[in-house]
């Protein structure tokens, strides 16, 4: 089977935000889609490993936050390969808090929902929750982030936690062309060359995940 296939299906890029008592928690998915209109009804997945996912069971409510292409690239390290549980991510960023005092991202996003849940199902490695919008905003008229754009013209990779993650294969990748320094944490390719990077300063970091110089790695590219 060609797992590759599925690289054709379409997804944007949201933040989910949820409450533990006061601390704010969130995290990045690809999997938000509206289910129906009357009631308006949203699916999110979310893996079972995020403490996000806990916080919604718990509390039974989420935000979405809608990326834009506009979102700076720190963003997808802050909320997608790092956990809640040790880190205050939306204190990270430009934030505000729905009527129901959920967290959502207020920079790089086109809008926000206030959804509440009605049911969930676990599936494997992600709960897939259904939720009820009860509340919604328009922040800005920029066109919002898509998957495709965020591999093709960010260069970022799918955290094992994202329920579209696909590990590459030699037969996934494409022709090595050239050499290019990778981020070992999240997949990051430094866009310039072998030489470029070495004689970067020694506290550069990645922009996606924050990582140190010394997390990255010269692969075929």
């Amino acid at each position: 089977m060609d797992i590759t296939a599925l690289f054709n299906l379409s997804y944007g890029l949201y933040v989910i935000g949820a409450k533990d008592g006061e601390r704010d928690a969130g995290c990045i998915v690809n999997t938000v889609t509206q289910s129906t209109a009357s009631p308006v009804t949203l699916t999110v997945c979310v893996n079972k490993e995020n403490y996000t996912n806990a916080c919604i069971k718990q509390t039974g409510e989420f935000s979405v936050s809608i990326l834009s292409e506009n979102a700076r690239e720190a963003m997808f390290g802050i909320f997608g390969f790092s956990s809640s549980r040790a880190r205050d991510k939306f204190a990270e960023v430009n934030a505000g808090h729905t009527p129901a005092g959920l967290p959502y991202v207020s920079e790089g996003t086109t809008g926000w929902l206030q959804c509440k849940v009605i049911d969930f199902l676990e599936n494997f490695t992600h709960t897939i929750f259904v939720a009820e919008v009860q509340e919604a905003e328009n922040l800005a008229k920029e066109p919002p982030m898509t998957y495709a754009y965020y591999h093709r013209v960010i260069k970022g990779k799918a955290p094992k936690t994202a329920s579209t993650y696909v590990e590459e294969t030699p037969k996934a990748q494409e022709t090595a062309a050239s050499e290019k320094y990778v981020c070992d944490v999240c997949g990051y390719e430094y866009p310039g060359s072998k030489e470029e990077f070495e004689a970067l300063p020694g506290d550069y970091k990645c922009p996606l995940c924050g990582a140190a110089k010394c997390m990255f790695t010269l692969k075929q590219s």
